[in-house]
């Protein structure tokens, strides 16, 4: 999957389950031998424990899977997908958010160049600001092409990722997107310190909320609580997807006239009025 975390999964379904006088309990792993008849509800994450066997051995039980790949819907076995949180789709979201937020639309993204989700990501972002801010001339020295990017491999050390960073810092960069796939914290604070602006898909780290926008992640607690009737009542079967959200939004940095054209965008992309411009088949670095 594109994203790193499943925020606020764990404890919307502990508030569904309590508002059914359920017992809620999270495993690292779950096998058929951990099935009983008082089961009601089993969620998964990836990885797939083997849902549809699981379901196949508990009719009796419902069964979710979110975020699992290759998984079908069962008469007792659900799916949330993340159709709609592909990889284009968060790197587009991410360059129109930037470019809405930063002066003379100064903005760049920093991702993986070894995977087709980070060249996705990638083209989706440039694609994203563009869309927003046409030829994104400035007004203003220093006059640069942007919206920019810089990439290295998954697994670049802490160093080569400074050494990406500083491409964007001395390019005068002002909005910077921290891809998924790049996860070196060190480079996010290098980054902050230089003074630029942040937007990723996880939540902000600890003594640098002042200069992160916001994180765009999937709705997953949204979905669940759309899904969780079917479950509740034994109406297995349903299959929906995670919608795009933005969240940890900073509103010194992002005002709620700002968040308006965002989620106009959100809504466009879901119903299919915009397209990233990206290629649907795997892309190649």
């Amino acid at each position: 999957m594109a994203l790193t975390e499943f925020e606020g999964l764990a404890s919307t379904l502990e508030e569904l389950a309590e508002s059914e006088d359920l017992d809620f309990e999270v495993r690292s792993s779950f096998t058929q031998q951990d099935l009983s008849p008082d089961l009601k509800i089993v969620a998964a994450i990836p990885p797939d424990p083997g849902l549809a066997e699981l379901a196949q051995a508990a009719p009796a039980t419902q069964f979710l899977g979110i975020a699992i790949p290759g998984l079908e819907p069962a008469p007792n076995l659900s799916i949330i997908d993340t159709q709609e949180i592909s990889p284009d789709r968060i790197g587009f979201l991410a360059g129109y958010l930037a470019a809405v937020v930063a002066p003379e639309w100064r903005v760049g993204v920093i991702s993986t160049n070894d995977t087709p989700e980070g060249v996705s990501q990638r083209q989706g972002f440039l694609n994203g600001a563009i869309f927003f801010c046409g030829l994104c001339r400035q007004t203003y020295p220093p006059f640069n092409t942007y919206p920019m990017y810089v990439e290295a491999p998954s697994g670049s050390s802490p160093q080569e990722w400074q050494t990406v960073g500083d491409i964007l810092i001395n390019q005068a960069v002002q909005t910077a997107f921290i891809a998924p796939g790049v996860s070196d914290e060190s480079l996010i604070e290098h980054l902050a310190a230089a003074g630029l602006n942040l937007i990723g898909t996880v939540p902000p780290p600890p003594g640098l909320r002042d200069q992160w926008i916001a994180t765009i992640n999937g709705d997953f607690p949204s979905a669940l609580g759309a899904i969780w009737p079917d479950l509740i009542t034994d109406q297995g079967g349903a299959s929906l997807s995670a919608p795009l959200t933005v969240m940890h939004i900073n509103p010194d940095l992002f005002s709620p006239g700002r968040q308006r054209l965002v989620d106009n965008l959100i809504s466009e992309l879901s119903d299919g009025f915009i397209d990233t411009g990206v290629e649907t088949t795997p892309v190649q670095p």
